[in-house]
């Protein structure tokens, strides 16, 4: 789904809570009918410093299918949704492309040796 509506991705309840979506964990982002987590809130829930994740994500690139186990948002395209995020703290303040990792995507970042 191309366009940038907030509404478009809104947040919709959860089944079993699990990996992405701990009772007390960070809420999912739901994008493209997936529940999804920023990099922001993997290092958060992991407690690692800022970037963690993200290094991960990029050591690992290769092995994760895009559209599978991760999204990527251009600024340009998802703006409203990016400034959303922002705003409620589920993004870092300086990103401008963002990425969601799926359930999938997590565990095989989690799971890799790279």
């Amino acid at each position: 789904m191309k366009g940038g509506n907030v509404s478009d991705y809104a947040d919709q309840p959860c089944g079993t809570p699990g990996p992405m979506q701990a009772s007390a964990g960070p809420r999912a982002i739901r994008f493209r009918g997936r529940d999804t987590l920023s990099l922001r809130q993997l290092d958060e829930l992991n407690h690692v410093p800022k970037g963690t994740t993200f290094r991960r994500f990029k050591a690992c690139r290769a092995d994760l299918v895009e559209g599978q186990d991760f999204f990527r948002l251009d600024a340009g395209e998802h703006s409203p949704l990016l400034d959303s995020l922002r705003e409620e703290g589920r993004i870092y303040p300086s990103s401008v492309h963002v990425v969601l990792l799926t359930e999938s995507g997590y565990q095989r970042l989690m799971g890799a040796s790279c």
